[in-house]
Parts: structure tokens; C-alpha cells; sequence
């Protein structure tokens, strides 16, 4: 059985081990997209995968965009959440956004699966370029994003990244 701790919010949870932590860090226990500890949030899960980052996610009727679908806003979310992945394993505490773009190329059901993979195409400095898939089952790609991710210090956040 897998040790377990009480959250800030009274919840009962496992601990992470190391690998989960670089994956998951603590400042982003509330995220909407990832945080285990956001009552509204997906909570979706990364890992990795050799030299990829992977996730997957089912979107219900809370996650629908028009009739039947899931959000592209919300896809493009995710999106957003598993590139920055790609910093955290290789060490670096904090990165942001630069640019991100997500080239839709089919709709995505509710009800069913949806397998995001990342990778790191260059690292140039601080500069994070990195490249992901989101695929239906059968292999169908859902959706292609590219993003640039900056590494920049705690200090440069309010409350220096506390």
C-alpha cells in the first residue's frame, strides 16, 4: 500500500515519489489543468516516456465546446501544461510562455481518450523549443501544437515565486 498524507485542503493522498515530484512540483498543486489539490481542475496526469512526455484525458460534458465536442481552448490548455513539462525534467524551477500554437486537425468526442505526447525539438539557452501530438484512438491526430517556453527566475514572479 502506498504511504499516504493528509493535503492542506484535509484530503487523504499518496505521496509522490521523486519522479512524480518533477513532474507534478508542488507550485502547481492548484493548477487547473494538472493540480491534484484544484476542486474544479482535470487533474490530468504526465509521465515519461523515454525522452517524451506523455498524458492522457477523457473529456465529459463539463469539457464540451460546441454540441458533443471538447473545447479546443481547453485541448489548447493541456497543450500548454505538457510542453512546460519538458523544462521541469530537465531541471529548470520555473518557465513561462512565450508562444504556443495548436493546429486543430479533427474533433475531438466527448467520452473518449485523448493520448498527448511532447518533445523537446532544441534548447537554446534558456529557450525551450518543443513540439506535441494529441491523437484519438486509432492513431487519428487530433491536434499538433508548438510552443517556446523561456526559463526565467522565481524572482521575477510576484512574491518571488512563493
Amino acid at each position: 500500500m502506498a504511504a499516504t498524507r493528509r493535503s492542506e485542503t484535509g484530503r487523504r493522498r499518496a505521496t509522490r515519489s521523486p519522479a512524480r515530484l518533477a513532474l507534478h512540483p508542488a507550485p502547481l498543486a492548484e493548477c487547473v489543468i494538472c493540480g491534484p489539490e484544484s476542486r474544479a481542475g482535470l487533474r490530468v496526469r504526465f509521465r515519461r516516456r523515454g525522452d517524451a512526455i506523455v498524458g492522457s484525458f477523457t473529456p465529459d460534458r463539463a469539457h464540451q465546446g460546441y454540441r458533443g465536442l471538447m473545447s479546443g481552448g481547453l485541448l489548447a490548455a493541456i497543450f500548454d501544461c505538457l510542453h512546460y513539462r519538458l523544462a521541469l525534467v530537465r531541471g529548470v524551477v520555473l518557465a513561462v510562455t512565450a508562444r504556443i500554437e495548436v493546429d486543430y486537425r479533427a474533433p475531438v468526442p466527448l467520452g473518449r481518450p485523448v493520448r498527448f505526447e511532447a518533445r523537446l525539438v532544441a534548447r537554446r539557452g534558456r529557450v525551450f523549443d518543443t513540439r506535441a501530438v494529441a491523437r484519438l484512438g486509432g492513431g487519428t491526430v487530433a491536434a499538433e501544437s508548438r510552443a517556446i517556453y523561456v526559463e526565467i527566475p522565481p524572482s521575477r514572479l510576484p512574491g518571488g515565486g512563493r
